[in-house]
């Protein structure tokens, strides 16, 4: 028998003598190493992970109805980027080619990022942490690494509603405050446009910035929108203090209501003069689109897609208009029974996020070509008309759609609808980042053992991401939440997608191919693979952007000559039960992790369903409720390689001057939020131990090394007393 110490682990892991050890180890059992658990302890918790599994579900709040589901992940992916972002990319690139790039990339990338979230958080009921840590306990940090990005989002995403919930207030008072900064009189009651927009702009960089670069900040702290922050995050904590439940009901509010407003918007834009002109710039058939587009030479609108900055805009759009990477699809899931269909959800979440920001579009262009048109006949200084439908970000929320409410009709009402829409829109974006870094914490050792409620605990995430908000309350808050927004997006989630997909595709179910053509290939393949698009990676971002060969195509060559070299020597060397050579190079290249995620999934509807099979591949293909088998080639082998170029080429532009042209005292804000990140990631890899139980008592070895050794071993339950308990139920061996 085992001796056991108090706090029920073995007493191999602090014995100082490799003799004891060696004496006290069972029959059968495996030695402990750095990486991993003696053979019966390991089997002893992956008992208990199936139990605790089990019971979590059981125990696990649930959604009121799947209709409650949908409405709450649709209004987490429905925010300010539908409607500010995804209409001026659109108008920025002709129109129709960046839907077409947009679906595209919702296809290959979003649409299976969507669903392998969403299965990770149904299928082992909890959040970012769990659901990758059931995959391997040494990718709890990638988990972590995203709720931290989605909390640090969240700190400035509020910022943000701050503004719009002033300009809601503020569109009640009859006398417009962001319309004419003047006490001048017309004589005929009218004013030139270049009024209204000067106005605009003069009341968003009084009110909100207090300066236009950072050359003239003077450390002004703003007290409104102070006020405006403050509410905002009261409003959070409502909505959530409860749990999922009152979420439930909220979200039948606030995910509902802003889809009516904008139709309501499309609808009275629909009578302004110059709203034609501007659907049609929008939808890439007016005469002005070439000169929107970003290749003015060109005799058609449809050459921008050979060009790689709409694919960067598109993936970018995707994967922030999604909430992809971010931990909120991973928590709302989980609180799904656990056959839920995933498949069909995650195409319905897709489509009708993408409808929505069509239909966002055709409200904000109809304003614009109001805006156009009345620039064209008032305006004083006609070079204000020629950008006007590239506005997108702050500037067009807040300066040129007021400008334009300004100039309507009923302009109370337009700015009631506008702002409040602006409102409903980001607020349940908001409170599912909180939702999703509320679900990690929950779900581990330090919150049970201080048995902290989820009143509490969301009360303590809402004052820190409160006060931390505070940084972009002075007059330096827009730059830095440009700079924090930049690292985020193209930094942090592009890096974490990637972890993702190489975790789900590369070392989910690896031990299988391991067994059946041995671990030298498999690591060799591996190895080569990532060798390969690294190359690949640094060769396309090192090439001169002026040069006439597109050296990203370059890159994908010779990475793919690494690629295939690294198949051919795993295939010659390969040793284990399979023989053919077909059957071996499925074995070595083979998406066994994705595959397994879809036999999870699928089994649900058709019980007799394997992967692999024709007929039930076809049936896969066919089926609204199934995922198909493009879905672990996309995984495994596309998203990894597009993410990753990515990446490189953020990482190539901010070496060659810092971002936005600030200078890098300022972009250390960035850095430090990328650090943080991937500290988290790296931490947790190491001792994946920290992140559920750090108590060690090493009867014996209490020294240093003894627990980092400890600490170093992934540990698969939630604490040192399930494995009591299964101990105890086992009889005590």
């Amino acid at each position: 028998m085992i001796k056991k110490d108090k706090e029920g682990l073995t007493s191999q892991m602090s014995t100082s003598s490799g003799k004891a050890r060696k004496k006290m180890r069972p029959r059968g059992s495996m030695p402990s190493s750095w990486f991993t658990l003696p053979t019966d302890l390991q089997a002893m918790e992956d008992k208990v992970e199936e139990e605790l599994l089990a019971s979590r579900e059981e125990s696990r709040e649930k959604w009121t109805s799947q209709y409650s589901f949908f409405l709450g992940l649709i209004g987490s992916a429905v925010g300010l980027g539908n409607i500010w972002r995804f209409p001026s990319l659109i108008a920025m690139f002709g129109g129709g080619p960046f839907i077409v790039a947009y679906i595209v990339v919702l296809l290959l990338i979003g649409l299976p990022m969507m669903t392998l979230e969403l299965t990770l958080g149904q299928k082992f009921q909890g959040g970012d942490v769990d659901a990758f840590g059931a995959i391997n306990p040494r990718f709890r940090g990638i988990g972590v690494a995203s709720v931290l990005s989605s909390f640090i989002a969240s700190t400035n995403y509020t910022v943000i509603l701050s503004w719009a919930a002033i300009y809601f207030f503020e569109s009640m008072i009859p006398s417009l405050p962001y319309s004419i900064h003047s006490k001048e009189e017309s004589p005929d009651g009218k004013y030139s446009f270049d009024r209204y927009i000067h106005g605009a702009k003069v009341h968003f960089n009084s009110t909100h910035f207090g300066a236009n670069s950072l050359d003239e900040v003077h450390g002004n702290f703003n007290w409104k929108s102070f006020g405006a922050l403050l509410l905002i995050w009261l409003l959070i904590y409502a909505c959530i203090f409860k749990g999922i439940r009152i979420v439930s009901h909220v979200v039948k509010v606030t995910a509902t209501v802003p889809v009516i407003i904008i139709i309501i918007l499309a609808i009275m834009g629909s009578f302004q003069e110059g709203a034609t002109n501007g659907i049609m710039v929008y939808l890439g058939m007016a005469e002005e689109n070439i000169a929107v587009g970003i290749d003015s030479s060109s005799p058609s609108t449809w050459s921008v897609l050979s060009n790689k900055d709409i694919w960067i805009r598109a993936i970018g759009q995707v994967f922030f208009s999604l909430g992809l990477c971010m931990g909120c699809v991973t928590a709302y899931s989980s609180f799904n029974p656990k056959n839920q269909n995933i498949s069909r959800d995650g195409k319905i979440i897709c489509i009708s996020d993408f409808v929505a920001s069509l239909l966002a579009g055709v409200s904000v262009y109809e304003m614009l070509g109001f805006v156009r048109k009345t620039c064209n006949e008032t305006a004083e200084d006609k070079t204000l008309c020629e950008d006007i439908y590239r506005k997108g970000g702050f500037e067009l929320a807040f300066v040129t759609y007021p400008a334009g409410i300004a100039m309507s009709y009923s302009p109370n009402l337009w700015g009631i609808l506008f702002f409040g829409c602006l409102l409903f829109l980001g607020i349940d974006s908001a409170f599912s980042m909180i939702i999703a870094f509320t679900t990690v914490i929950e779900d581990a050792w330090f919150a049970k053992r201080w048995k902290l409620t989820k009143p509490v605990l969301t009360a303590i995430v809402c004052i820190v991401g409160f006060l931390l908000g505070f940084i972009y309350l002075f007059d330096t808050g827009y730059f830095l939440m440009d700079i924090a927004d930049h690292y985020l997006s193209d930094w942090c989630l592009m890096l974490i997608g990637f972890v993702q997909a190489v975790a789900c595709g590369w070392v989910y179910q690896s031990p299988y191919q391991a067994k059946r053509v041995g671990k030298f290939s498999v690591v060799l393949y591996d190895m080569c693979f990532f060798v390969a698009i690294t190359l690949g990676v640094i060769i396309a971002v090192s090439g001169n952007d002026d040069s006439d060969v597109d050296v990203i195509w370059v890159g994908v060559f010779i990475g793919m000559f690494v690629w295939i070299f690294g198949l051919v020597a795993a295939v010659l060397l390969s040793k284990g039960r399979v023989n053919g050579i077909r059957e071996k190079i499925w074995c070595i290249a083979g998406w066994h992790g994705p595959d397994m995620i879809r036999r999870m999934v699928n089994k649900e509807y058709e019980p007799e369903w394997e992967p692999g099979h024709a007929k039930d591949e076809a049936k896969a293909l066919l089926r609204f409720d199934m995922i198909s088998l493009p879905f672990g080639f996309l995984i495994k082998y596309i998203i990894p390689g597009v993410l990753l170029l990515l990446v490189g080429l953020a990482l190539s532009k901010d070496l060659k001057e810092p971002y936005n042209g600030y200078a890098m005292a300022w972009n250390l804000l960035g850095i430090l939020i990328v650090i943080s990140v991937l500290s988290c990631m790296l931490i947790l890899f190491l001792f994946p131990r920290l992140w559920y139980d750090i108590k060690y008592s090493g009867e014996g070895d209490p020294s240093l090394s003894s627990w980092l050794k400890w600490v170093f071993i992934p540990k698969s339950v939630n604490s040192v007393e399930d494995i009591k308990l299964a101990r105890k139920r086992s009889g005590g061996a």
